[in-house]
């Protein structure tokens, strides 16, 4: 109990510390923490159920916020590359943003199917290396991703969905609406996929992926499958990186590859440490 107190006085401090040091803008700072806040703290949601729940040392979640975000970008309208090609059709966002959730997992899949036997540093190793192999396709295939000047003039997709009142709200705060919708977009997210993995954690298939952290050896013995049990955790947090991913760009307004880089994977790390490994909550 103590360290929730000390947590609420600290966050206390730090929103006071927000407003007092921004005089004008204060609300308009506090939007943009909050909104990355969210952003990571869903992409070390899905990194905890990878490490915090199995045990899985993934450190290349970059992959799977950079995947889920490329899909889904792709599939709505956009301006694409160097010449700034326009792509005036796509599919509706709900769905595009399901695909690319999708396309997250099914490249946890991809990935963990040769690697998933692989324990400790070894695995840590190929996680990294497949993001940044990743990160160089996307770079080079221009025509496709736009390289290395990105993809633009997605945003009306999402924005066109906010309502008025959050226009109205937003503006008398003298804050960004687009940002502002995101942010709570972001958080909601995150309430949703708390009560569901809240629920899993509890169920049999949780007790079981945790088992499989604290002893593989002995979940074998039992009769069960434990590459199985670490394919579907891993491919349930890749999709919940894939959200995250998703929400990133859309705050940023662009997508770039540069923005996919290892570091972005060591900010969610740091993110879950400090939240503690293991717990929702956190």
């Amino acid at each position: 109990m103590k360290k929730y107190i000390v947590a609420f006085l600290l966050l206390v401090i730090s929103f006071l510390y927000i407003f007092l040091s921004n005089e004008t803008g204060g609300a308009r700072v506090f939007v943009n923490l909050m909104t990355f806040a969210g952003i990571y703290g869903l992409a070390a949601i899905g990194i905890n159920v990878h490490f915090g729940w199995t045990g899985l040392l993934n450190f290349g979640h970059a992959a799977f916020m950079g995947i889920g975000a490329y899909t889904t970008v792709l599939l709505i309208p956009h301006s694409l590359g160097r010449e700034g090609v326009v792509i005036s059709t796509g599919l509706p966002l709900p769905i595009a943003i399901l695909i690319g959730i999708i396309a997250a997992a099914l490249l946890g899949l991809l990935l963990g199917l040769p690697t998933l036997r692989l324990r400790g540093d070894y695995l840590a190793i190929v996680t990294i290396a497949a993001a940044e192999i990743f990160r160089l396709l996307v770079r080079d295939f221009e025509d496709l991703t736009g390289g290395v000047y990105g993809i633009i003039q997605f945003s009306n997709s999402l924005q066109s969905t906010r309502p008025d009142f959050i226009t109205r709200f937003a503006e008398s705060y003298n804050i960004s609406p687009a940002q502002f919708w995101v942010g709570l977009l972001t958080w909601i997210s995150i309430i949703v996929v708390l009560i569901i993995l809240s629920r899993l954690k509890k169920s049999p298939w949780g007790r079981a992926l945790r088992a499989v952290r604290e002893d593989e050896d002995a979940v074998r013995a039992l009769g069960k499958n434990a590459v199985l049990l670490k394919l579907q955790s891993f491919m349930l947090g890749a999709s919940i990186g894939g959200l995250s991913g998703i929400f990133l760009v859309f705050n940023y307004g662009t997508v770039q590859a540069s923005t996919f880089v290892p570091v972005l994977t060591f900010y969610v790390w740091a993110a879950l440490i400090l939240g503690g490994v293991g717990s929702l909550g956190g």
